[in-house]
């Protein structure tokens, strides 16, 4: 009895969506250690900002599947890469001995985080559409997929610009 009701609950949900959940959670468990740290590596940018883009295109290739114009998770990715790479402009970089620094307020490190909880959310929100699957859902895992994708890049576009200012702070020190 138990077999059959969980065979029937979870037969909408696939590997996909296993992988898109192991994505969402990687993106927030690796957010939360950026924030945590003074010194910032360069894999530690990105590997947050692969994580979300990873799940923003999966879930963007989802929705091509049931035949939704591109042009809008084209929209999403360039509005979010925008977005990311104008904030990773306003971060402070300061210089001790060592290396370049990244200066993070409080506010900052909770924006990221949030970014990457907003990730999770919109995960959850296509896994909770393709369990239920209904017609009345389609728009917000739509929705789901399109904040998924400007989440992506703007966590893309963040890393890219502090890497970049980090590389030329670190050039101009020595």
């Amino acid at each position: 009895m138990i077999a059959v009701y969980a065979r029937r609950v979870v037969h909408n949900l696939t590997l996909v969506h296993l992988l898109l959940v192991g994505a969402a959670g990687g993106c927030i468990y690796l957010s939360l250690r950026e924030v945590r740290r003074r010194y910032i590596s360069t894999w530690r940018l990105f590997a947050p900002a692969i994580l979300a883009l990873f799940a923003g295109a999966i879930l963007s290739l989802l929705q091509f599947a049931e035949h939704q114009p591109p042009w809008l998770f084209g929209a999403a990715l360039a509005a979010g890469f925008v977005v990311g790479a104008a904030r990773g402009i306003m971060i402070g970089i300061r210089h001790d001995m060592y290396r370049p620094q990244v200066n993070l307020t409080q506010a900052a490190k909770l924006l990221l985080v949030w970014v990457a909880v907003l990730l999770g959310a919109a995960v959850a929100v296509e896994c909770l559409g393709a369990l239920l699957a209904s017609p009345h859902l389609e728009i917000f895992r739509l929705g789901a997929a399109l904040v998924a994708m400007f989440c992506g890049s703007a966590m893309l576009g963040r890393a890219l610009l502090l890497t970049i200012r980090l590389h030329r702070a670190d050039r101009g020190s020595s």
